[in-house]
């Protein structure tokens, strides 16, 4: 029963923090997204590869957050709330910056210094896992990028994703499955399925 009640307890903490945040008390939302900042920000940078598009993300899924915090339900997984809002902004934010680099690289003749043999391995390896993340299905990389870079339960995936627990863990397997194939060559073609 002890731990019935320290969940109650906390489901209830968490109640008033939201009432008020809702009512204007910041370090009442602070204090609610403070503990998974961390996590939020893995899955940002994972997704948007600059650590200044990834704080953007952050930055902007905690605004997005703060502003929808009415649709939140308290005692649900308030990490996976977070975590896909970050999913979806970092996405949002890649895609604009990408299609902002196209326009660049029309507009002007890129300049790129020469950089030793492993740094351009490793820029390229980064590029094909983002191009090969980016290939999937929406549903499934959020899947994955929740699991793998959230460190999110399956449980938690299915809330942030409106799905099952069983439907979450096909999504990612199926993801990591993809992923596998399509960057086998990078990982010396082990297949661990």
């Amino acid at each position: 029963m002890g731990d019935d009640a320290g969940h109650a307890a906390l489901v209830d903490l968490e109640r008033r923090r939201v009432a008020l945040a809702l009512a204007g008390d910041s370090a009442a939302f602070a204090a609610l997204v403070r503990p998974h900042l961390r996590m939020l920000h893995r899955v940002a940078a994972r997704t948007c590869r600059s650590p200044e598009l990834a704080e953007d993300a952050v930055q902007e899924a905690l605004s997005v957050a703060a502003r929808t915090l009415d649709r939140y339900e308290p005692g649900t997984s308030l990490k996976a709330w977070l975590a896909a809002i970050t999913s979806q902004r970092a996405w949002t934010l890649v895609r604009g910056e990408l299609r902002r680099k196209q326009r660049e690289e029309v507009a002007q003749t890129p300049e790129h210094p020469p950089s030793p043999e492993e740094h351009l391995r490793g820029r390229q390896a980064a590029e094909r896992v983002h191009a090969a993340l980016a290939k999937l299905p929406e549903k499934r990389r959020n899947a994955a990028m929740l699991r793998l870079d959230g460190g999110l339960s399956y449980a938690e995936i299915a809330e942030a994703l409106d799905t099952s627990a069983a439907s979450a863990r096909v999504l990612v397997h199926l993801a990591v499955k993809a992923l596998k194939a399509e960057l086998a060559d990078l990982t010396g073609g082990r297949h661990d399925d």
